[in-house]
């Protein structure tokens, strides 16, 4: 089975560069273990609230780091006895109740069955994620022998906005569209999708969403969260940058992108909340700059 440690893509042009001159054994194989992980996102522009922003290139998970990705990281802080960083990247199963008290079943087997290996990680700190960062540094550097070095961390804003938009500023979606479902009526990710019935009018004249309507929201497209490679890939190849998760920055401590449970207007590429700290909402995805080779 692939995990994070053996599916790291470079692209194509860094790939022929480094072809034209010769590399230990241990170097190359390091560049094919890591193939299939990330995309590259060239240099260019993108606009960060209102303002023009040059985005270096990077490279980017194409999806959100799964179940399995992170146990295998628990597990090797458990194995080297690092115990006070294992207490702080731990998943708090308990999250689960907070989107209901009926999650018993989500709490006890979401992050370990084998059924959700390939889904997002969620209920977990941003500390756990930076710790995961720098987990991948350290087992990148092994791989290479220290050849090649990458610095793998948690994007930044305008890396997300770049990513996910490419040159189109206005883009609204990962998939460029204004909608939420294609010509053939298949939603484009995992958001909750209302109907009018799920639309009424308080007692004030403002108008509310009631949930559990009869028709209900007819969001039930997936198994509340949607495995880390679903719907499809936007212009790089990544995958659920709306919706599935809402994706932790490194440089703000904000939420992006939107989740399961939010509606389709909160998860446009720059609907922003608050980190309030782990839940089953949020997840991550990393992104990967060279720093030596």
């Amino acid at each position: 089975m692939k995990t994070a440690l053996s599916l790291i893509l470079f692209s194509s042009i860094f790939l022929l560069s480094l072809t034209k001159e010769k590399h230990s054994k241990a170097y190359k194989q390091s560049l094919k273990v890591l193939n299939g992980f990330c995309s590259y996102i060239p240099s260019g522009n993108t606009v960060v609230n209102e303002d023009t922003v040059s985005v270096q290139g990077f490279y980017m998970s194409v999806r959100e780091i799964s179940n399995i990705d992170y146990l295998e990281f628990l597990h090797v802080l458990k194995k080297e006895g690092q115990f006070d960083l294992l207490e702080k990247a731990k998943i708090d199963t308990a999250g689960w109740f907070m989107a209901s008290g009926r999650n018993t079943a989500y709490a006890e087997h979401y992050h370990r069955h084998p059924a959700y290996r390939e889904y997002p990680v969620v209920n977990v700190s941003k500390e756990g994620a930076q710790l995961y960062c720098d987990f991948l540094t350290k087992a990148y550097d092994s791989i290479s022998n220290g050849e090649l070095k990458i610095k793998f961390r948690l994007p930044t804003k305008a890396e997300f906005l770049r990513a996910g938009r490419g040159d189109d500023h206005n883009a609204t979606y990962p998939w460029k569209g204004p909608y939420l479902r294609n010509s053939e009526g298949k939603v484009l990710c995992n958001f909750l999708a209302l109907g009018p019935t799920n639309i009424t009018r308080n007692e004030d004249g403002k108008f509310e969403v009631v949930l559990n309507a009869p028709g209900k929201p007819f969001s039930a497209f997936t198994d509340v969260l949607a495995p880390c490679k679903s719907y499809w890939p936007n212009e790089f190849g990544i995958y659920n940058m709306s919706g599935n998760v809402a994706e932790l920055l490194g440089d703000e401590d904000v939420v992006i992108g939107g989740d399961w449970r939010s509606p389709g207007y909160d998860v446009q590429l720059t609907s922003t909340r608050p980190y309030k700290g782990s839940s089953p909402w949020v997840g991550f995805r990393v992104v990967a700059t060279i720093v030596g080779h």
